[in-house]
């Protein structure tokens, strides 16, 4: 195995880990910054913790995919 190769391979693994914990942060603002649209009625305050919780799951079953697919 020569030099290039393994360079090659650490940087694509640093790589894939920053663009995966970029990706994660991304989701997770998203996640939280909620409606987004300045509506302050009661239907969206009330269903507002049902979409955070559903956009969670939707995290964590992406990520066990991520984890299963060896990504």
């Amino acid at each position: 195995m020569n030099a290039n190769r393994i360079i090659d391979m650490i940087v694509r693994q640093v790589m894939r880990r920053l663009v995966n914990k970029g990706v994660n942060k991304g989701i997770d603002l998203a996640s939280r910054k909620g409606n987004g649209s300045g509506a302050s009625n009661e239907t969206s305050k009330a269903s507002a913790p049902r979409h955070a919780q559903n956009l969670r799951q939707a995290q964590r079953v992406t990520r066990q995919m991520r984890r299963f697919m060896k990504f």
